[in-house]
């Protein structure tokens, strides 16, 4: 057994309801984010995908139906836009609580006694069973 794997598994025994609770929390805004992710790519698919005037153009050649086909692809972009610009400020005050549940963590596991080093590679999903183990 190496050096760093006996500090794990000896401080591993030590994590406590604060490590854990912590755990639960960054688990659940990375959780939070993949949902955010797919709603940003779901957006963006809709903006890139809104058709052109000039599609709707050559199937509305009257001119009423064409102001009608343009504002209709206006719409759409401007919902999609909306929708993108409300998900990535929604993600963006995400990645704020996570830094501050990422302080958190790290400093409770250093009480606990592992390495700061340690503390920033450890793989959340475990903490939350309370085992301490290297992510990737």
């Amino acid at each position: 057994m190496h050096d760093t794997d006996r500090q794990a598994h000896s401080a591993s025994s030590t994590l406590g309801n604060d490590v854990r609770a912590v755990a639960d929390v960054l688990a659940a805004l990375f959780d939070h984010d993949r949902q955010l992710a797919a709603q940003l790519n779901e957006a963006q698919t809709r903006l890139l995908g809104a058709a052109g005037p000039e599609e709707d153009c050559a199937a509305a050649p009257e001119s009423g139906a064409l102001a009608a086909a343009i504002e209709g692809v206006g719409d759409s972009i401007r919902r999609a836009f909306v929708d993108y610009q409300h998900v990535a400020e929604e993600r963006r005050q995400l990645a704020a609580d996570v830094g501050e549940a990422t302080v958190r963590i790290v400093d409770a596991l250093i009480a606990a006694g592992h390495s700061e080093a340690q503390a920033r590679t450890a793989d959340v999903r475990a903490l939350r069973d309370g085992v301490y183990r290297q992510a990737g």
